[in-house]
């Protein structure tokens, strides 16, 4: 252990301290430099680290007495706050059970912890212990709190209220403007039409809110932005403003609201709105303890929060999915798939229908994932449907720009004399606005299910998909999904050979590639494989005219002749030979399995 070179620290210290926090650890506050005891100032003092998301008195901290510091994790409740002091000694033994031989030591009261045999002289050092310590620390500490929650499911559900219709806007207007405060909205029979999405903040949203909430000032109006309803003279339906409104009324729960609070009368149904609506209940829970006049909080909160509360008629249900389309919900974006679910409702005029088909589409937003983090509705709709798109027309794909799958997918334009006929749900084919959207992506999703389930596209990503390979195994997947929606399984082990081969090849002869995949994506987009696929009729014209492709195209026209037997280049050779070595058994076609055996060398 050393102590950081401070001894005379200079203006700018700090401000270099929180530039290089922000580059490499987003999120994390780092706090002023404090001086503690009676000795010369940079004897003793200590720098403490809060990333956002973290519970109050949670926090790392740079701690320097005599000269010595260390990297330390602290635990620190209100001593005057029982639960949290429960909370954060369950946490510390948690902590200590899973830190067992991982390097790390703590104090007797399991409220520090820190790396043992970690020297600090320098802000890199410094940067590197935070990351090591984290990286042991944060995972334990959310799994301990996620096995403390103890709100139970059962706990949602809420004695029913009621309450009249209240008229927000007058008769024959479209769109009614009035700021009312938090009190005066919790009035409303407020409701979460199907087309919303779950509630889905997590604890720094949660933290966030309640911290702005805590600097209201006493007398002075708290504006939190706009909350847009649509009136169905039943109750007004929430557009924008969910996220925060439920959250607000956990908040006034908590603190002993005992008025009307429209939204205990909602139901939420899936699993993964439930653990949210739990958590954040939790997390309430344990800020509110904290908080030494409820009273005169709860009274600043119902009466000086404030909305711009926009109303849309009963009658334009069109108008409020088009400001569904255009609004945030405070530090949650919506997603493509949010706008083009609220772009594409707007073209069904039955207002059962539309809600049916909603519904429908919120159960796909749930889809588990199948490929890392992503849900099979990303990797068909957002990946390879939307490359296959791209590439029919000679389009690149454009994967990091703003917004790409909502743009894709928007209704097309049309003749307004002549109805949209003839869809044969063909993945290039033109979005009809409405019922086609949803059908066209559920029908996609079907077919990308199966495919992944077949055999040796798993086996090929098993062997492929990893390192600098996986952008080339990605691309790989998207040819090979674009040949089963035309052949299904039919000879899809020698379309692969075809593919693959061609693609090894492009990179056996270039110098390098970008890490990003946009290379490796315009070469699949110029092959022209997209093209021979739709037109033929038969694999067997596919794979004639895919194999003589790739004949005397290239300076380095088989692996065999790499120059050297190491590098990315002959590792990817030996990539695929390794699924050979598992697939040619599987290839039936002569001239494709001699092709493979001269390649690879394999019998």
């Amino acid at each position: 252990m050393s102590i950081l070179n401070l001894k005379y620290p200079e203006a700018n210290f700090l401000e270099n301290l929180r530039n290089r926090f922000d580059e490499e650890f987003p999120g994390v506050v780092v706090g002023k430099i404090q001086y503690w005891g009676n000795a010369r100032y940079y004897h003793h003092y200590y720098i403490q680290f809060t990333p956002a998301n973290f519970l109050p008195g949670i926090h790392f901290e740079y701690y320097v007495q005599n000269r010595v510091g260390r990297l330390e994790f602290h635990l620190e409740p209100d001593p005057n706050n029982d639960e949290q002091c429960r909370l954060y000694r369950d946490m510390g033994i948690s902590l200590m059970h899973g830190l067992l031989d991982q390097g790390v030591e703590w104090n007797p009261q399991l409220e520090s912890f820190w790396l043992k045999d970690c020297r600090i002289d320098s802000l890199d050092s410094l940067l590197k212990s935070y990351q090591e310590l984290s990286c042991l620390v944060e995972p334990l500490l959310a799994k301990s709190l996620m096995a403390n929650r103890e709100i139970k499911l059962e706990l949602l559900s809420y004695p029913k209220q009621e309450t009249g219709h209240v008229a927000l806007i007058e008769r024959g207007e479209d769109v009614s403007v009035r700021i009312m405060n938090l009190a005066e909205v919790m009035k409303l029979d407020l409701s979460l039409p199907d087309y919303q999405r779950d509630y889905c903040w997590e604890d720094r949203n949660i933290t966030d809110l309640w911290n702005s909430l805590l600097k209201i000032e006493p007398d002075n109006p708290f504006h939190l932005g706009t909350v847009i309803l649509h009136d169905n003279q039943q109750h007004y339906d929430i557009i924008d403003g969910q996220q925060r409104l439920i959250t607000l009324t956990l908040i006034l729960l908590a603190l002993g609201y005992d008025d009307y609070l429209p939204l205990l009368n909602e139901s939420y149904e899936s699993a993964e709105a439930q653990d949210h609506i739990a958590n954040c209940k939790y997390v309430v829970k344990i800020l509110v303890q904290s908080c030494k006049n409820r009273e005169a909080l709860l009274d600043k909160i119902a009466r000086q929060v404030s909305f711009a509360v926009l109303v849309v008629s009963e009658a334009n249900l069109d108008l409020a999915y088009t400001f569904f389309s255009n609004q945030n919900s405070k530090g949650v974006p919506l997603t493509d798939f949010d706008l083009l679910k609220a772009h594409h409702l707007r073209f069904i005029a039955d207002e059962k229908q539309a809600e049916h088909v909603a519904v429908k589409w919120n159960k796909i937003l749930q889809l588990p994932p199948v490929y890392h983090d992503s849900n099979a509705l990303f990797r068909t709709i957002g990946i390879h449907i939307y490359r296959l798109r791209r590439w029919m027309r000679k389009r690149g794909s454009a994967e990091n720009s703003y917004r790409y799958i909502q743009h894709e997918y928007q209704a097309a334009p049309s003749m307004p004399d002549i109805p949209p006929f003839g869809e044969r749900l063909d993945f290039y084919e033109k979005i009809q606005g409405g019922t086609h959207f949803f059908m066209y992506v559920e029908t996609f999703i079907q077919r990308y299910e199966d495919f992944v389930r077949e055999p040796f596209v798993q086996e090929v990503r098993d062997r492929l998909s990893y390192g600098p390979y996986e952008i080339f195994a990605d691309t790989l997947a998207t040819l090979l999904f674009g040949y089963y929606l035309k052949f299904g399984r039919s000879y899809l082990v020698e379309a692969f050979f075809c593919f693959s081969q061609m693609m090894a090849l492009y990179r056996y002869n270039s110098d390098r590639v970008a890490t990003n995949g946009s290379g490796v994506r315009d070469w699949a987009m110029n092959s022209e494989f997209l093209l021979m696929i739709d037109q033929a009729s038969s694999p067997t014209f596919f794979l004639a005219e895919a194999l003589a492709a790739s004949e005397n195209k290239f300076q380095i026209n088989s692996g065999l002749y790499l120059p050297e037997t190491k590098g990315v280049k002959w590792g990817m050779y030996v990539a695929l030979r390794n699924i050979w070595n598992y697939a040619l058994p599987l290839v039936s076609d002569t001239t494709i399995r001699n092709k493979i055996i001269e390649e690879y060398g394999i019998q």
